[in-house]
């Protein structure tokens, strides 16, 4: 179950770097999948508790990983584009 949820939040840390919030649901719905078939020989209980961790796990690593995206967007500079210094001078 730990592994789940280590790479549930790794994932969601990811994603929220790069992608909007709607990623979330094919991301929920493949480790949804992917937890139901891995764990099909176990209780019901412990493959339901591993879903809801896993997706839990996936939803908090999106946002740190969105407000880390926010944060180095607000605090990096922007880039800006190079002009040499012969094209400064004739404006």
């Amino acid at each position: 179950m730990a592994i789940f949820l280590v790479t549930g939040a790794i994932i969601g840390i990811l994603l929220g770097l790069r992608f909007k919030v709607l990623v979330l649901v094919p991301a929920s719905v493949l480790a949804a999948v992917v937890i139901i078939l891995g764990r099909s020989g176990h209780e019901l209980s412990v493959i339901v508790l591993t879903l809801i961790g896993t997706l839990v796990a996936l939803q908090i690593g999106y946002l740190v990983g969105s407000v880390l995206r926010f944060l180095a967007r607000s605090y990096l500079p922007t880039r800006t584009r190079y002009r040499p210094h012969s094209a400064r001078e004739n404006q």
